[in-house]
């Protein structure tokens, strides 16, 4: 999923040309990839399903925002179509995508439980430093797109240094880490 467009970029890089449209198009799918990647986590909504384990008080599920838990069904031989599915009165979903088990610490084994849900953003709904963050790198290996890799030039009259920013400008970095989930 695309965390931004390029009316968006194309704004942000003060253009209206149409020359750079597919390479553009390219580096928000590139950096769009990347970001997911960086986060451990796919930030489209549709439905999903999950394998966790039991035994802790919360299993924590990877589709953040969760919108709708569809079904739970545990099976400690991992056959879900006999599996018992569990009441939805028996769990609650809390912010950051944690399900807590009402009575106390989820039952069965290792990866026993199988959770169905639907989770993600919609892409008019992907927050706004996030959009932005994505822009501003797209905007910035757009801006570079002639010089990658260059560290320095020199001229007769002085010379231009430039930093090496790594996979992600500093300041796009310090917004994935807020997105960013532990992997599994």
């Amino acid at each position: 999923m695309n965390l931004t467009s390029l009316a968006q970029v194309k704004a942000l890089l003060e253009t209206q040309e149409t020359q750079w449209d597919g390479l553009v198009e390219e580096l928000i799918a590139a950096v769009s990839a990347r970001a997911a990647a960086y986060c451990n986590r796919d930030f489209e909504r549709k439905e999903r399903v999950e394998y966790h384990d039991g035994g802790g008080r919360y299993l924590y599920l990877k589709g953040l925002p969760v919108m709708e838990i569809a079904s739970i069904h545990g099976s400690d031989a991992w056959e879900w179509d006999d599996g018992t599915l569990i009441p939805a009165d028996h769990y609650q979903v809390f912010g950051a995508g944690m399900v807590a088990y009402r009575f106390g610490f989820w039952p069965y084994g290792s990866r026993a439980l199988k959770v169905v849900y639907t989770g993600g953003y919609a892409p008019e709904a992907v927050p706004e430093d996030l959009e932005m963050a994505v822009r501003t790198q797209v905007a910035y290996d757009f801006r570079r797109r002639k010089d990658i890799g260059l560290e320095s030039v020199s001229f007769p009259d002085g010379s231009i240094q430039k930093m090496a920013s790594g996979e992600f400008l500093q300041s796009v970095k310090q917004v994935l880490d807020r997105y960013r989930i532990r992997p599994l």
